[in-house]
């Protein structure tokens, strides 16, 4: 315990540490420069960079928690774009940062 399970992977004895290595959050950026960087990864921040890259701009979200900031650790956040019955934070953390 505890049990993590996200990207088809399971990780027992999950710590916040061994998570981060696994999903490479403190690898360096990928390009040297951006056409957008974005601070805070909370739902704004997360809906911002998704829309940004959908249209093309290379995009980079800095964050000094956890993808999703405050809102990834609320059960239930209604009234969020595309998703009318409301979503997890956790969720909408994990769903954005596939896109």
């Amino acid at each position: 315990m505890p049990v993590v399970i996200g990207g088809g992977e399971v990780y027992t004895g999950a710590t916040v540490e061994r998570l981060v290595e696994a999903w490479h959050y403190l690898d360096p950026p990928k390009r040297s420069s951006y056409d957008l960087a974005i601070i805070g990864a909370g739902p704004a921040g997360l809906g911002a960079a998704v829309y940004a890259a959908s249209d093309g701009l290379s995009t980079i979200v800095l964050e000094r928690d956890v993808p999703g900031g405050h809102a990834s650790h609320t059960s239930l956040i209604e009234n969020f774009f595309g998703f009318p019955d409301g979503i997890g934070g956790a969720e909408l953390a994990r769903l954005a940062g596939l896109a």
